[in-house]
């Protein structure tokens, strides 16, 4: 999985911007405004990863209060909770305190990131749903100016459904209508393992990336019938580009 940092997790939750690292580290020594940014936003980053340890643990204690409670109901038909005032304040304290580091942690990276664009270069990553870490990020890599090969990280391909954890599931390429997405597995520095499939064109770079993995979720399954992407019903290419 990609997005292991929580503080990494919700940047992109909150901004869609995807991190390898906590990249304002390599700013922290500098005597620059920029430096002043990065030590309070690293600051930030640690007191929010604290915080999501902490409220972890209360939610863990909450949990755990509430099973107890579930089975005390169903033997006795009665509720007995010793101690459950203070397990809920600390959740909600965890949570507010939480709630709080999470909005600061954005402003401090907003601020940071003002005065450090980020250089495309030649691998990039990006959340296959916009704001939603959940579905997993897709880690591209440039085959020429107007080409991208498509690696899913292990979420993305859960999410997806698809056997292609890490793998090259394909490729996207920037043309006069938009990006064509042409699917295919290979290792990386490798030719095509299998079969090449051109894909409905995307307006828009993430959506070809998850018409690609949507693709392999069908070509795996019972519905495939061993078709190509031109043999599909209305229904599934609409499904196959969403």
């Amino acid at each position: 999985m990609f997005l292991t940092d929580p503080v990494l997790r919700r940047i992109a939750a909150d901004t869609n911007d995807v991190l390898p690292e906590q990249q304002w580290r390599h700013d922290t020594a500098t005597a620059e405004p920029i430096g002043d940014l990065a030590r309070l936003l690293h600051k930030t980053a640690l007191d929010f990863t604290d915080s999501t340890t902490n409220l972890d643990q209360a939610l863990t204690r909450l949990g755990a209060l509430a099973e107890t409670g579930r089975r005390g109901l169903a033997a006795h038909a009665g509720l007995y909770l010793p101690g459950h005032h203070q397990v809920v304040t600390d959740a909600l304290a965890a949570r507010e305190r939480h709630t709080v580091l999470g909005v600061t942690l954005t402003a401090c990276y907003g601020a940071w990131r003002n005065h450090r664009p980020m250089n495309e270069g030649d691998e990039r990553h990006v959340l296959l749903r916009r704001c939603d870490p959940s579905r997993g990020v897709a880690t591209l890599q440039r085959k020429d100016p107007d080409t991208w090969l498509v690696i899913p990280d292990a979420e993305a391909a859960a999410a997806f459904d698809i056997p292609y954890p890490q793998r090259i599931v394909g490729e996207v390429t920037r043309t006069e209508r938009g990006w064509a997405p042409t699917a295919y597995v290979a290792r990386a520095h490798q030719v095509p393992l299998a079969t090449v499939y051109s894909l409905p064109i995307r307006g828009e770079l993430t959506s070809a990336c998850r018409t690609l993995l949507r693709w392999w979720n069908l070509r795996h399954s019972d519905a495939w019938h061993n078709r190509t992407p031109a043999q599909l019903t209305p229904a599934e290419l609409a499904h196959l580009t969403d």
